[in-house]
């Protein structure tokens, strides 16, 4: 456990420092700046078609902005399409056993039987990823839904590949004298409707050779 004490003060550390989002005990929240602002958008737009009711589309709003993610139970997925969205979303909370780091590196998480590092995934919705933006014109513009990524801190397994970069390393007793510290993961962080022009066919000039 002494591990998981030393992560915690870490977190406090650091908090103070501004550098990650302070974390509940025992749960890490990695927010990422899509998610949030997603959440205020949606809060926003919620507000702004029903007047003060309580739900939208079966989607419950409430005051704590971060109140509905917290309560989901980790691989649980919840739709998340405001109105209008042109890419929806899914959200979901996971606890990955590892990750791919800025230089594109697997790396392992750590966890036990009493913490588990987790996550929230914000992932294009099935039916529109890689596929035309809705809303859209079509005869106009060509359109994709394409799936977007941010980096989170995270505690993993300390490896040659990270042990020059300046963060502390933490002893687990526990499994064998690793060692571990913290890095980045890859984590879906929303969904972007990339816009293209369409190129106009030339017009064939019918009065050539005729002049």
């Amino acid at each position: 456990m002494r591990i998981a004490h030393c992560f915690r003060a870490l977190i406090a550390v650091l908090g103070l420092a501004a550098v990650v989002i302070p974390v509940a005990y025992g749960q890490y929240f990695n927010e990422t700046q899509d998610v949030l602002y997603d959440y205020y958008r949606h809060k926003r737009n919620a507000r702004r078609q029903n007047k003060g009711h309580n739900h939208v589309g079966g989607l419950h709003i409430y005051d704590d902005d971060f109140h509905m993610a917290k309560k989901l139970h980790p691989h649980t997925k919840v739709h998340h399409p405001p109105p209008g969205e042109c890419c929806p979303t899914v959200l979901e909370k996971v606890e990955p056993t590892g990750g791919s780091n800025q230089d594109g590196i697997y790396v392992e998480l750590y966890q036990d039987q009493n913490y588990k590092q987790r996550f929230y995934d914000l992932s294009c919705h099935s039916d529109v990823l890689n596929k035309p933006c809705q809303y859209i014109n079509r005869t106009q513009h060509a359109s994709r839904c394409v799936q977007q990524y941010s980096y989170s801190y995270a505690l993993v397994k300390n490896t040659d590949s990270n042990r020059t970069k300046l963060f502390p390393m933490f002893p687990d007793h526990q499994h064998g004298g690793a060692t571990y510290t913290l890095d980045y993961i890859r984590i879906r962080s929303g969904c972007s409707c990339e816009v293209t022009a369409k190129r106009r066919r030339k017009k064939k000039n019918n009065n050539k050779g005729n002049t």
